[in-house]
């Protein structure tokens, strides 16, 4: 049983501040990597991500966004994806016929992410029309029965996108939502956070959520999926810590 370790490159939401934000600001940031995020930073992005070891990546959308109306923009960001062996896994954004467009064009086959921008029966539809899997990414949820709700329990093809630094927001036991759902994660964000209640990020390992228990109960359910590193700091570079936690994923993965 194995599994892909995937670097999630909404980790770069504050690239373009020096890695200096606040997370109300995140909107800021995501017009930030929107308007500046060209043909050469992209390059750059993909081959920092590969020196650190990945041989995958989530694609934030913001990253991206303009590979929706650029088609010569969006076959350079392919190329560069190529040249670098990155294999583009996973849209972090919702689904909906904007984004749609943004994974045919980068061969992205899913999109994990909330209903921001969308709602149910538009993720439906084009899940429908275009075959680009939707995996619901819990935020504001406090219990494993609001999860569920959210993606109609697995009705429609929908599945859970698990973020366990959120759970670790919202108080809830990381491991224990991971053997309840079973099944219904199709994609998972490895976050860890400093403490119950916060959302302040930490490297995988020293703050509040008990990852190994995740890896270990993900492991238990039969997970093949893909393990995306997620760690957005509002005070230092990601990069710095990116190729240890690739390597603490895939020891504890291997245990």
């Amino acid at each position: 049983m194995s599994v892909q370790i995937a670097f999630n490159s909404a980790n770069l939401v504050a690239h373009y501040s020096g890695y200096q934000f606040k997370l109300a600001e995140w909107g800021k940031q995501h017009e930030l990597a929107s308007q500046r995020t060209g043909i050469a930073e992209w390059n750059d992005i993909c081959q920092r991500i590969r020196a650190c070891g990945y041989d995958a990546i989530e694609v934030w959308v913001a990253l991206v966004e303009r590979c929706e109306t650029d088609e010569v923009m969006a076959d350079a960001f392919a190329k560069a994806l190529r040249d670098n062996q990155l294999k583009p896994a996973m849209l972090a954004g919702t689904l909906n016929d904007k984004t749609a467009t943004i994974c045919k064009r980068l061969g992205i086959p899913a999109v994990a992410g909330g209903y921001w921008g969308s709602d149910k029966a538009t993720a439906t539809r084009v899940m429908r029309a275009t075959g680009i899997h939707y995996n619901f990414e819990n935020h504001p949820e406090d219990s494993i029965d609001a999860i569920r709700q959210r993606v109609d329990y697995g009705a429609n093809g929908f599945a859970v996108a698990l973020d366990t630094g959120w759970l670790g927001t919202k108080n809830m036991d990381a491991p224990d939502t991971v053997r309840q759902l079973g099944r219904l994660i199709r994609h998972v964000h490895l976050k860890d956070v400093k403490a119950l209640g916060g959302h302040e990020t930490v490297k995988l390992g020293t703050g509040v959520v008990d990852i190994p228990g995740v890896i270990r109960e993900l492991k238990a359910i039969g997970y093949t999926g893909v393990l995306s590193w997620e760690d957005e700091p509002e005070d230092r570079n990601p990069f710095d810590i990116a190729a240890e936690m690739r390597q603490y994923i895939a020891q504890h993965w291997a245990k």
